[in-house]
């Protein structure tokens, strides 16, 4: 994919191959790849001429898992990896959300072609939330307050168990969480300490503003003023996945103000990337600014909306894996 997007895609092209040898057509191949629903593999020679076109469907939910040797079979199916297994660097990424899908292909391109991650140096797994095991289950009926919560709970242990068994494998971990990930990283180290060897979390808050996350605990709509200060609150949603959505958000940050609980902790691992007008988590109020500063965690403000965090993803990752 790093090779394709490099120029212009070809008008036409051939030979174009599924990935069991069958041959395909370029013309009815690309509008599937362009919808994400297959990957491309472009074969390039050193001169940078197209040589051949290789698509695969994604993997079903139930096929993907984590491949690295040794790895408890608790683990396997937490996540979908990538890269180098050989390597002494495992990046941990926690996606946005919540949502019940995991991010495959998606994800190596996030990494690749976004956050400029050279793959034969990393080892890097997309880890899962906990309600991408059996999606049917958020999408069927509504969830309660206590399974919101559960939900949560499970996400945050297998974060510790993956930090820790790749830490037992003489690895530095680095964890990356953007919007709902930054919340599991903040909660991940209150239950579990701070075990990573560093941290990047980004669009997240501390202290989430309480008529926000009481209305999404609720399933309500709910969003800022340009201020990014005054809640605007909205209908409830008719869509039975979408209230189970918003409530598993408000059970990870509702009742936690991470300024208590993590007051004893030294962040000095830590950077944290905030958007100074953030229309959907809010800005960060002066008091978790000054309270990650006094925790000696690097703080940076930057410009733009909150769903477009992963513009600012390189310049986070150059700075995580600097050090």
């Amino acid at each position: 994919m790093q090779e394709l997007v490099k120029k212009e895609p070809p008008a036409d092209f051939e030979p174009v191959y599924y990935e069991d040898g069958t041959i395909a057509s370029f013309k009815d191949v690309l509008p599937l790849i362009m919808e994400q629903k297959l990957v491309p593999q472009m074969f390039v020679a050193e001169n940078g001429e197209y040589k051949a076109l290789v698509v695969k469907s994604l993997l079903k939910n139930e096929d993907i898992r984590i491949i690295y040797d040794n790895i408890p079979e608790s683990l396997k199916k937490q996540g979908y990896s990538f890269g180098n297994p050989n390597s002494d660097k495992v990046i941990i990424y926690l996606q946005g959300g919540p949502v019940n899908q995991m991010t495959t292909y998606g994800f190596e391109m996030l990494m690749n072609l976004t956050g400029g991650i050279d793959e034969n140096n990393y080892f890097l797994i997309n880890m899962r939330e906990s309600q991408t095991l059996h999606p049917e289950e958020t999408e069927n009926e509504e969830i309660s307050w206590e399974q919101a919560k559960n939900y949560n709970e499970k996400t945050t242990q297998t974060l510790f168990e993956l930090i820790s068994f790749f830490k037992s494998q003489k690895k530095k971990v680095y964890v990356v969480g953007g919007s709902y990930g930054s919340l599991v990283g903040l909660k991940s180290i209150v239950d579990y300490d701070n075990i990573a060897d560093r941290y990047l979390l980004m669009v997240g808050r501390l202290d989430m503003t309480k008529e926000i996350s009481e209305a999404y605990s609720k399933g309500f709509e709910a969003n800022f003023e340009s201020d990014a200060i005054t809640p605007i609150i909205g209908e409830k949603s008719d869509n039975i996945y979408t209230v189970n959505m918003r409530k598993i958000a408000a059970a990870i940050n509702r009742d936690e103000k991470y300024t208590e609980l993590l007051k004893d902790i030294d962040l000095s691992n830590l950077i944290y990337i905030y958007i100074e007008n953030d229309q959907r988590v809010g800005k960060l109020t002066q008091h978790e600014i000054e309270f990650l500063e006094s925790k000696n965690a690097d703080v940076m403000s930057v410009k733009g909306e909150h769903g477009n965090w992963t513009e600012h993803l390189k310049m986070g990752l150059q700075l995580l894996l600097d050090k």
